[in-house]
């Protein structure tokens, strides 16, 4: 009898899983190396599927994932290899499912499902961010010009050598030095982002990477560490700007000038992931008019 053999995820186990027709960012195979620890993230790949089990803290990040695979797979077989697998743990839970495949795994369990708000994934349409042009982006153009009047000698340059990264782990770590001791930001959660950071870093073209810094006087003060996502899209892992820098538009100006690069060229789509929220930080996203919020549920029943 099949069985499923859980693992840790590994850069090795999740190569096969670089392209597939998902916009989700939980279904980045970055995403779920670099926060294998946070969640403590279980994989098994059979028959070309790859399978993922959530340990995490709260329900909206505890049970499997939906099934992933480049290709359309038997449903029936993948989804009996989950129900026996889930009587081993005596629990059916599901987490992170899109409607879509809510909708395929309902036919398979008869799940209560639930959903947070604070899951949803903010997707942008890359163009709009080229030249932000129209009322609805007033306010970004200000910002823009703003910081363009303040800092008129700011560059953008590719992480494409180690002294880049360097740049942008600098601008990382003074994020978080920023950020320590606010209510929103508990300390474990911008350790643990620190660590997922420094995983990116470590493994930068393994994983595919690709970002830029910003800079004014030549001192980093922005920085975009992303990847891409699906056939069509590119996924924001980490996204900061530091001080008054930060205050006087660095970070719409380093995302203009990301969608703008070569690195998302063919790729028409910009994940930011979930607000997680925080409210400050679900009003910027909806700031830069998001095409498509990405619903995420969550649920479970008792195995029998």
């Amino acid at each position: 009898m099949d069985e499923l053999a859980w693992t840790t995820p590994s850069i090795e186990a999740l190569r096969g899983f670089q392209s597939l027709p998902f916009k989700g960012s939980d279904t980045s195979w970055v995403n779920l190396y670099l926060l294998r620890r946070k969640y403590k993230l279980e994989i098994a790949v059979h028959d070309g599927v790859l399978f993922r089990y959530y340990h995490g803290k709260t329900p909206n990040r505890q049970g499997y994932g939906f099934p992933l695979s480049p290709v359309a797979f038997d449903a029936d077989k993948v989804f009996r290899l989950l129900r026996r697998d889930a009587e081993s743990r005596g629990l059916v839970r599901f987490c992170l499912c899109d409607d879509g495949q809510k909708e395929i795994v309902s036919r398979h369990f008869d799940i209560e499902w639930d959903s947070d708000r604070g899951d949803d994934d903010y997707i942008y349409e890359r163009g709009k961010w080229i030249d932000f042009a129209g009322k609805n982006y007033h306010h970004l153009r200000n910002r823009i010009n703003l910081f363009n009047r303040l800092y008129p000698g700011a560059t953008y340059s590719p992480i494409d050598d180690s002294q880049r990264l360097e740049d942008a782990l600098h601008v990382a770590q003074a994020w978080q030095e920023e950020h320590e001791g606010l209510p929103e930001m508990p300390a474990a959660d911008l350790e643990m982002e620190q660590s997922c950071i420094a995983d990116a870093a470590e493994h930068w073209r393994e994983l595919g990477m690709i970002g830029g810094v910003l800079y004014v006087d030549g001192a980093p003060v922005a920085t975009t560490m992303a990847s891409p996502l699906s056939t069509d899209g590119v996924d924001f892992h980490f996204d900061k700007a530091v001080g008054p820098f930060a205050a006087a538009g660095a970070t719409v100006v380093s995302r203009r000038h990301f969608a703008a690069s070569g690195m998302a060229a063919g790729r028409p789509f910009l994940n930011l992931e979930e607000d997680v929220n925080i409210p400050g930080l679900r009003q910027s996203k909806e700031t830069y008019r998001p095409a498509v919020k990405l619903s995420k549920h969550h649920g479970g029943l008792s195995a029998c």
